[in-house]
């Protein structure tokens, strides 16, 4: 299975319309715990818990919307989440999860700069996105940017330092690169 596909089936599961999105009193805590967790286990487990954080609305409406996008993806109908994601991020521009959410269709039709736009928007809202961030290293190896895909997977495992695809990511690179990283 590949990463994107891993990336797609964690969102798909967890997008779950409640409250909150990037400003939940609970993330200050949750991102805390990922500095000092003690196994890569419980670090997906927080994790988890943060993406569901930054899934939830504080409207009906929003959360709605989201499901409905969750479902076009789940079906591989990306143009169909586009225009939805579009729709979303107008009437909602501070929601930090739609833009990555847009960056994520983006990025699985191919429309990498459009994909790298919406990521900077999510981390404008949401610095500590690392799932945006890993979107970053994915599109820099796509484009042979490795040095750049470094980064990147470095900077989510300064926020989740137990990140399992970012550690295995810095791995690969870093075999590639040779000793002078």
């Amino acid at each position: 299975m590949t990463i994107q596909r891993v990336l797609l089936a964690v969102a798909l599961l967890l997008c779950q319309p409640t409250f909150a999105d990037q400003k939940s009193a609970d993330l200050p805590e949750l991102f805390g715990k990922l500095q000092t967790v003690e196994n890569p286990q419980q670090a997906v487990l927080i994790e988890t818990e943060i993406w569901k954080k930054w899934y939830e609305r504080d409207d009906d409406a929003g959360g709605e919307h989201m499901d409905n996008v969750v479902a076009a993806m789940g079906n591989g109908r990306y143009t169909v989440a586009l225009t939805l994601l579009d729709e979303l991020v107008t009437k909602e521009s501070d929601f930090a999860e739609a833009w990555n959410r847009r960056a994520t269709v983006h990025y699985l039709l191919g429309n990498y700069k459009q994909s790298l736009n919406d990521i900077e928007q999510t981390l404008t809202l949401e610095p500590r996105h690392f799932g945006a961030l890993s979107g970053i290293g994915m599109i820099m190896l796509k484009w042979g940017e490795t040095d750049k895909a470094l980064h990147a997977f470095e900077r989510v495992l300064d926020i989740s330092p137990l990140n399992v695809g970012a550690t295995k990511s810095v791995k690969d690179l870093e075999s590639r690169l040779g000793p002078s990283i």
